[in-house]
């Protein structure tokens, strides 16, 4: 990593994961309560706990994206807003 900013970022981001992680029992006792219940190895375990965990990570990401993407195309309807604005203010003034 030459960028000092992208080496925070990522430093922050590994931080904020694995503080979310351990704050969060929901996020591993399940795993926990289901590997008891049903006899599986650590091995076991901890596959399932790692494809899950792929999952919530990767939805996050796919839902940050929307929101970006969302966030994009409500930015191009700032022309229409404006436009909007200025129609109302002249009807408002022209119908009293």
């Amino acid at each position: 990593m030459d960028n000092p900013s992208l080496g925070v970022l990522v430093s922050t981001a590994a931080f904020i994961g694995l503080v979310h992680t351990l704050a969060g029992p929901d996020h591993y006792v399940p795993f926990i309560a289901m590997a008891k219940a049903r006899g599986w190895s650590m091995a076991r375990t901890m596959a399932i706990t790692f494809v899950a965990g792929l999952g919530h990570v990767g939805s996050s990401v796919v839902l940050g994206a929307l929101g970006i993407f969302l966030g994009w195309a409500v930015g191009g309807l700032e022309w229409f807003e404006g436009l909007r604005g200025d129609l109302a203010g002249w009807l408002l003034l022209g119908f009293g």
